[in-house]
């Protein structure tokens, strides 16, 4: 007779199911909403109107990543694994946190002003700085809400911020609306949910205090280069793009990289799902850890080729079908970015994998070859043949890099006894969800 598991295994698996199957409805339902303001804006707006938005998104998403220090999820793992008061943790990380929002608004408008399309000027910077502080802000709230165990919350929350861009945005384009009102419409759908999540979750007192400033910092060096590196990989296409290829090969990879951006977005999404429980498993059980990681790491990569077959055969038709015929230049690049899906996928959850097992040297090291790959594959394609195809092709190469490093690394090292320090998985840990 097979033995029961023991309650620990029983918990981590149970905060597995809850946290990928809120994250998986949240951020799929965002996703799938957040198409429609795309057809909305590629059906009324014009090309520059298309890119300029693309561009802009684009741009904060990579220096916000870039200026990351890492320290929301090391506090999210920290409250996970028992070693930190979520009060207390979210606390400590507030400053280090602010600091980097600081930094990636300075750099959006720099790099957006150097490197942009038509178009950029203080009035589209502006609402694009104030989204950087506060989703910065709300990143640190969600990653501790999962970590505490209340990751439908959390789940709550990303699709309400979803919902509010899609009919807010929607609305604002059909009625005329330029690019700078739709800009602060996705700055202030992120201070409302900010706002919401400080009433379940505040940093006030009542619990002992974290970690200092400089110890959050120096923990954090490691993951925050390699979290920069790898919004690189996913991010340099656009900059690449818009640099060295005309605004109608910008507007046509904008517009494929919809179905990248799901790509990330599902990959990351079941990576962030399953983070708390492994990172709770392995403070106690390495092995057990490891199991429930394979679990979702096997049944994920044969789904994800599957849909990379059907997403290669059927890429004309959708993309027509959803952008209009006009947009028929950007199916090869949705063809590209299809086939290399099930890299993307596989590699986050190698990467939360690793990053639960605190390997975050080797995270930043195979992170930066897969960047160095993608941004040199990518320039390569260009200055040969200006095209959107050549964005997906150098994506997918670093793409390919990660996976190779991340499973080699997974394979050769043996799991051996707990990983974190102090007290074992919270009692309550999945309660909260």
């Amino acid at each position: 007779m097979t033995e029961p598991e023991p309650d620990h295994v029983l918990r981590g698996a149970r905060l597995a199911r809850v946290g990928v199957a809120a994250a998986l409805v949240s951020r799929v339902f965002g996703r799938l909403v957040g198409i429609v303001l795309v057809v909305v804006l590629a059906r009324v707006s014009d090309p520059t109107t298309v890119a300029l938005y693309g561009f802009l998104l684009g741009t904060v998403t990579l220096t916000a990543s870039v200026t990351d220090l890492g320290v929301a999820s090391l506090a999210g793992r920290d409250v996970a694994a028992g070693t930190a008061a979520a009060p207390a943790a979210l606390r400590s990380a507030l400053g280090p946190q602010a600091l980097s929002a600081g930094l990636a608004v300075v750099l959006t408008c720099l790099l957006a002003l150097l490197a942009g399309p038509a178009g950029v000027d203080a009035a589209v910077l502006v609402p694009c700085s104030a989204f950087v502080v506060a989703n910065a802000t709300f990143n640190l709230w969600a990653e501790v809400l999962r970590g505490a165990g209340r990751a439908v919350l959390e789940g709550l929350l990303q699709g309400a911020s979803a919902l509010l861009l899609v009919v807010a945005g929607s609305l604002a384009v059909l009625g005329g609306a330029g690019i700078v009102p739709l800009l602060w419409i996705v700055a202030g759908k992120e201070l409302v949910v900010l706002l919401v999540a400080a009433v379940f979750l505040r940093p006030g007192g009542g619990s002992p205090d974290g970690p200092s400033f400089g110890a959050l910092v120096r923990r954090s060096a490691w993951l925050a280069v390699a979290g920069t590196a790898l919004i690189v990989l996913w991010r340099q296409g656009t900059v690449l793009v818009s640099a060295l290829a005309p605004t109608r090969v910008l507007a046509d990879y904008v517009v494929a990289t919809r179905f990248l951006d799901a790509a990330v977005t599902l990959a990351h999404t079941l990576g962030i799902g399953l983070f708390p429980a492994i990172a709770a498993l392995a403070h106690r059980d390495r092995r057990s850890a490891r199991r429930q990681a394979q679990r979702y790491l096997g049944v994920v990569a044969a789904a994800s080729v599957a849909l990379a077959v059907l997403g290669v055969l059927l890429a004309g038709p959708v993309t027509t079908l959803l952008f209009g015929e006009r947009w028929g230049s950007a199916v090869l690049t949705v063809r590209v970015l299809a086939a290399a899906a099930p890299f993307t996928v596989t590699g986050y959850l190698l990467w939360f994998a690793l990053l639960a097992e605190e390997q975050e040297r080797w995270l930043c090291l195979a992170a930066a070859a897969a960047a160095v790959t993608a941004l040199s594959a990518t320039a390569a394609l260009l200055v040969a043949a200006p095209s959107a195809a050549a964005g997906a092709a150098g994506t997918g190469a670093g793409a390919v890099v990660l996976v190779v490093l991340l499973g080699v690394r997974y394979v050769l090292t043996r799991p051996r006894g707990p990983v974190l320090r102090r007290s074992a998985v919270p009692e309550d840990a999945g309660r909260g969800a």
